[in-house]
């Protein structure tokens, strides 16, 4: 039996919500030889769908592709990012070379130092395909920047490529952020996208159509209150809708909805307590101003109320909370709690 509201897997194709205009720079950076894009929002918020489902609507367009992915996620060191690629170039060099007649061989082994960055584009120009390597959690190339690895050899064996787009997503949104805006590596050879939360009429309008396509009624003002709770991330959104539909009602009302986001925090809480437990008193103050709704988080009234002694300290707990992806900031210098349930929580619950 079909389950509504699967927030244990990616979606794919007609389960996607919005998005579209994501989906489609993918698709517009595919259709540029040498060109990148780098998409980061926290955890779980649809980085991985947008992706998936761009490589499958390009390829759906005759496009032959060779995809490299390499995930990044528990790669701790030079050597083991180096002996990954290398794994990762060897599987594409056999998928190319399966069924041809005439194989091409390159002893990939045998090649040293940055490089190995130059392998996509040989491989891709050897099989006359274009090459997309997509790479999960881009951001962990920061942790072990050394003598061996830095990102501007990658940079400038990127930019000498014609066949090969690189996909880079990370959850971390300050080390991107770090990466491309601050850094700015990759400039002109990657294009930068921070997924934002949906729209309230999209997300309210698949709540209530989904509950009624399997049978069971929920008012707008209900469906507004799980997009209030969740904040626009889908992934939250969709355990809310999953634990109101376990209930044995067919009408979804306030007090289901509450029940539901009840549960939401008994799992997650645990998580936010021992986030707490890794902050300052000043770094919880600060996390009390955003909440709050203070936008000078540097003004003497600001300080005195927060109990932040000064402005070289609001900057160094600041720039803390950076380092630790609990905060981040927008063109405006306005600062916001990374995780929308995290400061729904904190909100409602903690500081109230």
């Amino acid at each position: 039996m079909e389950f509504p509201f699967a927030f244990d897997k990616i979606a794919a194709g007609g389960s996607i919500i919005g998005r579209t205009d994501e989906i489609g720079a993918i698709v517009a950076t595919l259709e540029k030889g040498g060109h990148g894009l780098a998409v980061y929002g926290e955890a779980r918020s649809g980085k991985e769908t947008i992706v998936t489902e761009a490589l499958e609507q390009f390829r759906a367009r005759g496009n032959a592709l060779i995809i490299c992915e390499i995930d990044l996620f528990n790669i701790r060191s030079a050597d083991g990012f180096a002996a990954l690629w290398r794994e990762r170039m060897k599987e594409c060099a056999a998928e190319v070379n399966r069924g041809v007649l005439l194989p091409f061989e390159i002893s990939i082994d045998e090649i040293a130092g940055s490089k190995i960055f130059d392998l996509p584009e040989i491989i891709a120009g050897e099989a006359g395909k274009q090459m997309v390597v997509y790479f999960k959690e881009f951001q962990n190339l920061l942790r072990f920047e050394d003598e061996q690895f830095r990102l501007e050899d990658f940079d400038r064996a990127w930019s000498r490529h014609r066949h090969v787009n690189y996909l880079l997503t990370g959850s971390f949104v300050n080390a991107m952020k770090s990466i491309f805006e601050e850094r700015r590596c990759f400039y002109g050879l990657c294009r930068t996208l921070e997924l934002q939360p949906l729209d309230k009429k999209t997300v309210c309008e698949y709540i209530r159509s989904t509950f009624l396509n399997f049978g069971r009624v929920i008012e707008m003002e209900e469906a507004m209150a799980i997009f209030e709770i969740a904040s626009g991330n889908m992934w939250y959104v969709k355990q809310l809708c999953a634990f109101c539909y376990a209930m044995p009602a067919g009408y979804v009302n306030r007090k289901i909805v509450n029940q539901a986001r009840d549960t939401l925090l008994a799992i997650h809480v645990p998580r936010f307590k021992q986030s707490l437990l890794d902050l300052t008193g000043n770094q919880i103050n600060l996390l009390h101003a955003i909440v709050d709704g203070v936008r000078k988080l540097s003004s003497a009234e600001m300080m005195e109320r927060y109990r932040l002694n000064s402005s070289a300290n609001v900057f160094r707990v600041k720039d803390a909370l950076q380092k630790k992806e609990v905060i981040t900031f927008d063109v405006e210098e306005n600062a916001r709690i990374i995780d929308p349930l995290f400061e729904y929580w904190l909100r409602n619950y903690y500081f109230a």
